[in-house]
């Protein structure tokens, strides 16, 4: 649910600023990678996830993180194109090989089939077209955001109704 609120509000943001400098869209960038990449880690680290699923998981939150880091020194919209495309694109790969890895040892792995693919193609949308202004950053990095944010939101009232079921049929 946290990913899914972050994805929107990015992408709210993302859609309804008119004229962002070229800072603004990197720290607005940067701020949705960390907050992404927590989400991811925090799933990663819950005690049900097995270990194997950790360490793509892992790798997949540190490569936001890592380019929110150079996003937030650089604060460009050139940085925004290279870094934010690589963190997403890695991303992205990460959890489409946990998706297709562990796919059947724990249910809410099947959501990074989505989340993988969006970010990844989203990821090399932005490294594709490297002379990006502040607008079309945030018009891919956005779109892409708002596609994850309502398919998570979606998944997150599927599973929090599913496990009030669960719990009136005890």
């Amino acid at each position: 649910m946290f990913r899914a609120v972050v994805a929107t509000a990015f992408g709210a943001l993302s859609v309804f600023w008119q004229d962002p400098s070229e800072a603004v869209v990197a720290y607005l960038f940067a701020a949705f990678l960390v907050l992404s990449a927590k989400s991811v880690w925090d799933f990663a680290v819950a005690r049900i996830v097995p270990f194997a699923v950790r360490g793509l998981l892992g790798g997949a939150a540190i490569a936001g993180a890592f380019s929110a880091v150079f996003l937030l020194v650089f604060a460009s919209t050139t940085a925004a194109v290279i870094a934010g495309g690589l963190g997403l694109a890695v991303a992205g790969l990460l959890e489409l090989t946990t998706y297709f890895r562990h796919r059947g040892d724990l249910v809410p792995v099947r959501e990074f089939l989505l989340t993988g693919a969006v970010s990844l193609v989203t990821g090399v949308l932005l490294l594709a077209w490297p002379g990006l202004d502040q607008h079309g950053v945030l018009g891919i990095a956005g779109g892409g955001s708002i596609i994850v944010a309502v398919f998570l939101l979606i998944a997150a009232f599927g599973y929090r109704h599913d496990a009030r079921e669960g719990a009136t049929e005890r």
